[in-house]
């Protein structure tokens, strides 16, 4: 099965600042998707929520794109209903997802980790999955809620009333680390990690050090995702003819450097992202999700 990507649902109305986090669209899968402003009362916690509903007869694969961002994941159905708690994705993941099956899943900003795991979590959890149980009380009753829920909307109102009851929205995110989450962002990706570190002056060992402990990942790791989600979101909104230009704009040397980077990535070049619909990226190329 090959993987189809479209930006259909991306949006256009701020051409400076993308929706990063991109989602990817499958075209045997339903998907619904709630990004969160700062404002929200939950904004400086949550990123998105989204769902992944499949109504076929068969299992269906859902390609999940490194992100920096730790991920609440409900497995719902009828019958039964799991949950995991999944660390920072490096490489794009294959979610598979059961025939007449949903996945409901959380994510949180990549500075706000520490609402949910304690120091250090954060790094061992890099690439990995454990149960929720182990991070958050009253899970099975969450559990049984979003199980008998009849929409995306019900499950994103049980999301905002378990935070609410553990007063989420007091939560204020490591004001330093914030900084350098917005320096980052502001450069797609491009800031040196010695330039962010002089200039919300720190070391680069200490700026390293905060990163692992309460991202999971390094600084110049998480860059180089966070450029590989503007350079994508570029391909996929202008299709063009020619890759130079998008690998130059957005800071690789040429063509070769940009594709080296998204085969470490998402384990495929930019091209196959491209012409993703001309069976160039097989599902069992890309590793099963945790």
């Amino acid at each position: 099965m090959s993987l189809y990507i479209s930006s259909k649902q991306l949006d256009r109305e701020n051409a400076e600042r993308p929706p990063v986090p991109l989602l990817l669209l499958s075209p045997d899968l339903g998907m619904q998707h709630r990004t969160f402003s700062e404002e929200f009362e939950f904004g400086k916690l949550l990123q998105d929520m989204f769902e992944l509903n499949n109504t076929s007869g068969a299992e269906e694969p859902y390609f999940m794109l490194p992100s920096g961002c730790m991920m609440m994941i409900f497995y719902l159905s009828p019958r039964a209903a799991s949950c995991i708690l999944c660390g920072a994705l490096t490489t794009m993941r294959r979610l598979r997802i059961p025939a007449g099956s949903l996945v409901f899943c959380v994510r949180f900003r990549p500075e706000s980790s520490d609402w949910l795991v304690e120091q250090h979590g954060a790094s061992l959890l890099a690439d990995r999955a454990a149960p929720l149980t182990r991070y958050l009380h009253g899970t099975d009753q969450l559990l049984t809620g979003l199980r008998r829920s009849e929409s995306f909307h019900e499950r994103c109102v049980l999301i905002t009333r378990m935070l609410s009851a553990r007063e989420a929205g007091q939560y204020r995110p490591m004001a330093f680390l914030r900084r350098c989450m917005d320096l980052i962002l502001d450069s797609c990706g491009l800031a040196r990690v010695s330039e962010i570190a002089a200039t919300v002056g720190c070391s680069d060992r200490y700026l390293n050090r905060v990163f692992q402990e309460r991202v999971g990942i390094s600084p110049k790791l998480y860059s180089e995702i966070i450029q590989m989600q503007f350079s994508l979101y570029s391909i996929l909104t202008t299709q063009p003819k020619s890759l130079l230009d998008i690998a130059v704009n957005f800071g690789y040397f040429d063509q070769t450097h940009m594709n080296r980077l998204y085969r470490k990535l998402l384990d495929c070049t930019a091209s196959d992202i491209r012409y993703a619909d001309s069976s160039t990226i097989i599902a069992d190329d890309i590793p099963a999700a945790l």
